[in-house]
């Protein structure tokens, strides 16, 4: 899989992308956000057996690349039943809170909601997501840049690895709508 617009590419993650990938799993500043405040503390292995397991599958584990640079990533899973369930991390945070995020996002929706080889096999019809409560800028791009629909907080919904209950919100967007709300990136 590969998606350029601008100067954002968007591909399925390979071999060659383990070093990467294990920096920032292991970076708990990194995946704070996912409820790993110490990281997930994989070794090299871990991860080229983590990539290769999303081999010739139509859910993918993607890099995001800026100008040819790694900066994040991002990975979806397709359930039979037409729903999609995707993660996203801009990783490097020279890279964040620079509009990076909205357009990676709509992107990918795209993305999933016109691709020959997806729509042949699973035809999405919809694409389901949560972040974490306090990640209110998560949010407001959410709402006000995509026109996610707010499904519900889930309170003390998981604990992280330190034992502390984190609580989500819960999106999600339908083709329609993701179509209606395009001109909301411009």
């Amino acid at each position: 899989m590969r998606i350029e617009k601008d100067q954002i590419v968007i591909r399925s993650a390979e071999v060659s992308d383990a070093q990467v990938l294990t920096g920032w799993w292991n970076d708990g500043n990194v995946m704070e956000h996912a409820g790993y405040p110490d990281g997930l503390g994989l070794t090299m292995e871990d991860t080229i057996q983590s990539i290769k397991g999303w081999e010739g599958k139509l859910s993918q584990l993607c890099i995001i690349e800026v100008d040819g640079i790694p900066v994040g990533e991002l990975n979806y899973r397709l359930s039979e039943d037409g729903i999609v369930y995707p993660g996203w991390k801009i990783c490097d945070p020279k890279y964040q809170n620079r509009g990076i995020g909205p357009k990676v996002i709509n992107m990918l929706f795209q993305f999933l909601f016109t691709d020959p080889a997806i729509n042949a096999s699973i035809a999405p019809h919809r694409i389901v997501w949560d972040t974490m409560l306090e990640n209110v800028q998560a949010q407001h791009v959410y709402e006000k840049k995509i026109g996610a629909r707010r499904v519900r907080v889930v309170e003390n919904a998981w604990q992280d690895q330190i034992g502390n209950w984190r609580s989500c919100v819960e999106y999600e967007i339908d083709r329609k709508t993701f179509f209606d709300n395009l001109d909301l990136l411009g």
